[in-house]
């Protein structure tokens, strides 16, 4: 378990719980003790791509689909000149 310090003002931090990595990035040192505690302590583990359930006898990971629209995923081919 670690927070570390990034390029921009940020903090990244990693856990991991029951061989699994947990990651998530934070603005503030706060958030990212809060976002810490809860990789150790909390049942159910949000972060912005996976939720993860820590359940007794196993371990559920749900990955969350992406819903960018088509037209933004490349940002050097512009949508409106074709």
């Amino acid at each position: 378990m670690s927070i570390t310090l990034t390029v921009g003002d940020g903090y990244f931090v990693s856990h991991s719980r029951r061989g699994e990595r947990i990651r998530k990035r934070c603005k503030t040192m706060e958030e990212a003790k809060a976002c810490l505690n809860s990789f150790i302590n909390d049942v159910v583990v949000d972060t912005s791509r996976t939720r993860w359930y820590f359940l007794p006898d196993k371990t559920l990971i749900l990955r969350k689909p992406n819903h960018t629209d088509k037209k933004y995923k490349n940002p050097y081919c512009p949508s409106d000149f074709k």
